[in-house]
């Protein structure tokens, strides 16, 4: 009952201030997701506390005033709602009136997207944004680490479960830090590093950004310490594309990083066999994937319009565990055998459109921008989505709580722009006329 009334609680507070602005409400939601593994020992409030928080904000946006001079241009939301429309279609088919809880693990986190289309981020609200995450990472990544300390056993006293929550990795303690397990717990940090990398290139004179300096090894420790390689193969995707499109020494300075780590690493092998650098090296797990993939990749052929949303993954296992007639649940650990084995080819291909569109638009965005601060969270959030479709290769990133929330979330905090930049985008040439224009129309949002 106590859990009950606090999530109630919290969403009464929530629906005030996003009456006010449904931007705050948006952050708030942002800052206390990183934290909701947490309810695995200290069940404060109710597990379904995050969805009430995000109606809230609905409810409260549906009220508040809209501000004129701001768009968020997101022309990706006609296909993704086609993409909703016919997997909602296709869970009620084959699962009836099961079909609520795999379309809510699907597409809920959509919703955030919606409500910034409606009102979209000021370039206060994305400064508010990186304080907001580069502290909540800070403080995950603390207790990521302090779970190394003491150890799994002192874990499961604390409540925590075997082999839910603690993990292991040959010899290593997988950290998960405020998280439910060490995927989240990965992955977030990694969207630390990348917002904040943007953001103290951005200002680097800044004290913020200085203290990103002194903890961005810090936060890499901690997500190292989760032994998630896909989570390291997205950092160095995201930091090469924010070379690409805004930091061109950074692409140097990571060839050399590269060449270091090549010459050092057989070095760290032989002193160390089967050890540490050994596990977090090792591609057994890749092996054991790709040969499942294998397997699993001819049904897209043979059932070209899928099984249905929520027959694999983690919705389908926690369907059978209700009961449901659905089968044993398969785990793709690929978002885009996931969505083809469940949407088939057309929900792959509507996937890709969604992706491509967002990404097109953040890239003529970054173009576009006049203010520092907001080109780099535009670059940030091109970097972060372009991270999480690499990701998917390993994981269901998309089945994966917060980030479902965040890859949305990030999306339409990226192409939240001046009313003004708006057509810029859709007829932008880059020639020297509107160039000049646009270096000369400076907007000022504080």
């Amino acid at each position: 009952m106590i859990g009950f009334l606090t999530a109630l609680l919290l969403a009464g507070l929530i629906f005030l201030v996003s009456l006010q602005r449904p931007q705050w409400g948006l952050l708030i939601v942002a800052t206390l997701v990183p934290f909701h593994g947490l309810l695995l020992i200290a069940p404060v409030t109710a597990s379904w506390w995050k969805e009430a928080a995000v109606l809230a904000v609905v409810a409260g946006a549906l009220f508040a005033p809209r501000e004129r001079d701001r768009v968020a241009v997101l022309p990706w939301l006609r296909p993704a709602l086609v993409l909703v429309a016919v997997g909602s279609a296709s869970a009620f088919l084959v699962l009836g009136e099961q079909a609520a809880f795999p379309i809510k693990i699907a597409f809920f986190y959509i919703i955030p997207a919606v409500v910034i289309y409606c009102h979209p981020f000021t370039r206060a609200d994305k400064d508010l944004l990186v304080t907001l995450l580069l502290s909540t990472g800070a403080i995950t990544a603390a207790y990521g680490l302090w779970q190394q300390i003491i150890g799994g056993w002192a874990l499961a006293d604390l409540g925590y479960e075997w082999n839910e929550a603690i993990r292991h990795a040959g010899p290593l303690l997988r950290s998960f830090g405020t998280f439910n397990q060490p995927f989240p717990f990965a992955f977030f940090l990694m969207l630390v590093l990348v917002v904040g990398f943007a953001a103290a290139m951005a200002q680097p004179r800044r004290f913020r950004s200085k203290l990103y300096w002194w903890l961005s090894p810090f936060l890499l420790a901690a997500m190292l310490s989760s032994v998630v390689r896909a989570a390291m193969v997205g950092l160095v995707v995201a930091l090469i594309v924010l070379g690409i499109v805004l930091y061109r020494r950074l692409l140097a300075l990571l060839a050399v990083l590269a060449a270091v780590v090549a010459m050092l690493l057989p070095l760290a092998l032989l002193l160390d066999p089967g050890g540490a650098v050994s596990t977090l090296f090792s591609a057994t797990s890749l092996e054991d994937r790709g040969g499942h993939w294998s397997e699993r990749l001819p049904e897209m052929l043979v059932q070209p319009f899928g099984t249905g949303l929520g027959t694999t993954g983690s919705a389908a296992e926690r369907l059978h565990n209700w009961g449901s007639p659905v089968a044993a649940a398969y785990q793709p650990d690929n978002q885009y055998l996931k969505i083809g084995l469940e949407l088939g080819i057309p929900g792959v291909v509507l996937y890709a459109v969604v992706v491509i569109i967002a990404a097109v638009v953040l890239i003529r965005l970054i173009g576009v921008h006049t203010d520092a601060l907001e080109q780099a969270i535009t670059a940030a959030a091109l970097a972060m989505t372009l991270a999480a479709c690499v990701a998917g290769f390993f994981s269901t990133y998309l089945e994966i709580f917060p980030l479902d929330f965040y890859f949305w979330f990030l999306l339409a905090v990226g192409a939240s722009v001046p009313a003004s930049a708006k057509a810029q985008v859709v007829f932008w040439q880059k020639s020297p006329e509107i160039l000049k224009t646009n270096e000369s129309e400076k907007v000022d949002d504080h």
